[in-house]
């Protein structure tokens, strides 16, 4: 009796705890939670539709192929030009089931915005960038726009209905049953430490008040997903598609690279990377780019001076069969 007694206070505390918790968050935080959870389930034609209504209010336009003015959507789900005051940005909406975005989209943008006469990119998507992919995208002239900066932008261009469901949310008030479920199992967790059911812990040796604080946090609020983004392999593909895909984007990488003129690939097994100055020694900072992928880690490197340049042509190897 006693041990039901004590995992009662333990679910009445855990309730009032939580909900408190709960009625103090600010409103804010809950609407764009909400807000980034709409995006994520926007068609891509929906979620870009709603991005060119941002750069509008940016003041910026579309631009057609034609470079005459226009809102059509590719129809591919490439990139799109758009101008503002005469200059030209390269916008790509990188949509898909991943929720974090890595650097292989980014890589070669800002090159691919020069040949479309643009000084810059912008790349937007409704979940997050890596820390890979910001390291690119500065190197390149290229803006990251996630989804916690974008949320306040397109909010004034959501139909009244998702607003009147993000004021719903904000109140708290759906949440209240998942509250008290969390709190009926802080509950149970209790009971069954006091009854020696979980070996895993001993109720004499920690007060039930630190379980109590211990678990509220977890067990009384939502659970957050998990993020769809899958992890590198190093399985080397069979697609020779994917293959030249891998070795154009290494090549574009190591482009950017300071000191590199430009890379490229002279053989299957080597890469040209010109210098843009006699003393450049880029190895430290290409060598991991090739080592991103297996088939390209141990490719012959020839540094290729500057034209007129009096040192010879040099010759490394990142890694050994």
């Amino acid at each position: 009796m006693t041990a039901l007694l004590i995992a009662l206070l333990v679910f009445v505390m855990a309730g009032i705890a939580a909900t408190a918790s709960l009625r103090t968050r600010p409103v804010t935080d809950t609407r764009l939670a909400h807000g980034l959870k709409h995006l994520a389930g926007l068609r891509w034609r929906e979620f870009t539709r709603l991005v060119l209504h941002a750069m509008h209010a940016r003041g910026y336009r579309v631009l057609k192929d034609d470079n005459s003015p226009g809102d059509e959507l590719p129809s591919d789900g490439g990139d799109i030009l758009l101008e503002r005051d005469g200059q030209r940005v390269l916008l790509l909406c990188k949509y898909g089931n991943a929720s974090v975005v890595g650097a292989p989209p980014i890589l070669g943008l800002g090159k691919a915005a020069e040949l479309r006469g643009a000084h810059a990119a912008m790349v937007v998507t409704p979940g997050r960038f890596d820390d890979e992919a910001r390291r690119v995208a500065a190197h390149q002239h290229v803006e990251l726009i996630d989804g916690a900066s974008l949320w306040p932008e397109v909010e004034p261009f959501l139909e009244p209905g998702v607003m009147d469901h993000a004021a719903a949310s904000a109140t708290g008030l759906p949440r209240g049953l998942i509250v008290w479920l969390g709190a009926a199992a802080v509950g149970a967790i209790a009971w069954f430490l006091l009854q020696g059911m979980l070996p895993a812990q001993d109720p004499t040796t920690a007060p039930v008040t630190a379980t109590v604080a211990q678990a509220v946090p977890t067990a009384a609020l939502p659970v957050p997903v998990k993020d769809a983004a899958v992890s590198p392999t190093n399985a080397v593909p069979t697609d020779a598609a994917a293959l030249t895909r891998r070795r154009t984007e290494t090549a574009n990488a190591i482009s950017t690279v300071v000191g590199v003129d430009r890379a490229v690939w002279s053989t299957q097994s080597t890469l040209v990377v010109y210098l843009s100055s006699e003393d450049a020694d880029p190895s430290a900072r290409l060598c991991p780019l090739l080592e991103r992928y297996p088939e390209l880690a141990a490719s012959r490197v020839q540094l290729q001076p500057p034209q007129d340049s009096v040192r010879s042509v040099r010759f490394k190897q990142c890694r050994t069969y």
